[in-house]
């Protein structure tokens, strides 16, 4: 059974967290999984934590080792996969064909369809950083918000996004 005083700190970050490696992979899923591994492996060790730092300080910290030791992990195992395919022929490239082009262009359409539908603040965001190719920085600069809102904002918009197109693409 788990520490009462680290069971309130799974529910106190566990958002937190979750939004912060959210940010930090650009992938849903591997937040998921990133974050649980994290609480699993500071659970093991919270009756080390010295509580110099602040806890979430702590978790985070932990949390992006266990992302760049599980990247480091699929690293290697492509550069193997890698290695034990460049003897065979490359595969062939598909070129462009009227039918391709016009699937890009639905495809392009449907996102910027969703793009439009999502709240202002969203919207927003999405556009500096991805159409603009703005910093996190530069964006909360020129919206007044902290970079924490910035990316809390780009996070929630890239999951309202992929829910509005999960059907579409």
């Amino acid at each position: 059974m788990a520490n009462p005083e680290f069971e309130e700190l799974v529910v106190l970050y566990d958002k937190r967290l979750f939004n912060a490696m959210y940010a930090y992979t650009g992938d849903y899923h591997l937040a998921l999984d990133v974050t649980e591994e994290a609480f699993i492996r500071a659970c093991r060790a919270y009756g080390r934590f010295r509580g110099d730092s602040d806890p979430f300080t702590w978790l985070y910290r932990i949390a992006v080792n266990v992302f760049k030791k599980r990247y480091r992990k699929e690293k290697r195992r492509a550069e193997l996969l890698a290695q034990h395919h460049e003897a065979e022929p490359p595969e062939t490239i598909e070129h462009s064909t009227p039918e391709t082009q016009a699937l890009a262009a639905e495809r392009a359409g449907l996102v910027r369809k969703a793009i439009s539908s999502l709240p202002d603040t969203n919207r927003d965001v999405i556009t500096l950083r991805y159409i603009d190719g703005m910093t996190y920085e530069e964006i909360a600069a020129a919206t007044a918000v902290s970079i924490g809102t910035v990316k809390s904002r780009i996070s929630r918009s890239k999951k309202m996004l992929a829910d509005l197109l999960e059907d579409d693409i």
